[in-house]
């Protein structure tokens, strides 16, 4: 058990160590956390200076649109910065030179398709809650297995925007699937990995915020939120610049067979072996 949990340190290890060739690229998932945190703000200010909050409250389709406003900015936020490290992730794996401004010119190529996927993904977001608001367990147990599946789906949804020729969404969705599918053990280890690496460095920031909150006054209660507010944030970025990588990697490898950035000198069938 020790030594899955070894691995997965070192593939986020050298997930990181790619970007450490373009240090500067680390802003991009910073963007994004400040490009939603600022769309949020807006909509809330929105919210107040309009006098909606009891419609929010108490209104079922002002909900049911609030939650698909919410949906569609943090995932056409979230996977046009994406876009841009996978973008520049894949330059780097060929030994191209990149570049923050790289990154983003190449996700706005791909607006349109981002897009799309937004709205999908908000109008797939929305009637999954309805579902689990309106039909209870029932309704619970079909959002809990058709966000799995999701999940599954659109592993590599990203990648194939970025990098793959496909323009539909549709076949895009079937391209993620199928290199899913014949990655399925590399992919969930990896990233369950990624994931497990950046809670352990979240947790002295829910720590700090939890001690802050309930335990201290004054300036040491906000020092302490602050502090492990930036603890937070700071996994956060962690997490998604190096699931980015960690994915255009697998991504290369599952198209052309070829081990680059965490799985250069690695094999990915048997990074995570079951003993």
């Amino acid at each position: 058990m020790a030594s899955k949990y070894r691995r997965g340190f070192d593939i986020t290890r050298d997930s990181l160590r790619v970007f450490t060739r373009e240090p500067s690229l680390i802003l991009l998932p910073v963007l994004s956390l400040l490009a939603v945190g600022s769309a949020f703000a807006v909509l809330t200010a929105i919210v107040f200076q309009q006098g909606l909050v009891e419609s929010l409250v108490t209104n079922d389709l002002y909900q049911y649109g609030a939650l698909f406003c919410a949906i569609a900015i943090s995932s056409s936020v979230a996977t046009f910065f994406n876009a841009a490290v996978v973008h520049c992730a894949a330059q780097l794996f060929d030994g191209n030179p990149t570049s923050v401004r790289d990154g983003l010119a190449a996700a706005w190529r791909a607006r349109r398709q981002i897009a799309v996927w937004a709205v999908v993904a908000a109008t797939l977001g929305t009637v999954l809650y309805i579902l689990d608001e309106k039909f209870g367990v029932v309704g619970s147990l079909t959002r809990a297995v058709f966000n799995l599946a999701w999940a599954l789906l659109t592993f590599f949804i990203v990648p194939v925007i970025v990098l793959d020729e496909r323009r539909s969404l549709r076949r895009q969705l079937r391209r993620s699937g199928s290199l899913f599918r014949d990655t399925w053990g590399e992919s969930v280890s990896a990233t369950l990995g990624v994931s497990f690496v950046f809670l352990l460095v979240a947790l002295p920031g829910v720590a700090l915020g939890a001690v802050g909150f309930f335990v201290l006054d004054g300036i040491l209660a906000t020092g302490a939120l602050v502090s492990g507010g930036v603890i937070i944030v700071a996994a956060i970025v962690g997490s998604q610049t190096a699931s980015a990588i960690v994915r255009t990697a697998l991504y290369r490898y599952a198209t052309t067979g070829e081990g680059v950035g965490p799985f250069e000198n690695r094999d990915p069938d048997t990074v995570f072996p079951e003993s």
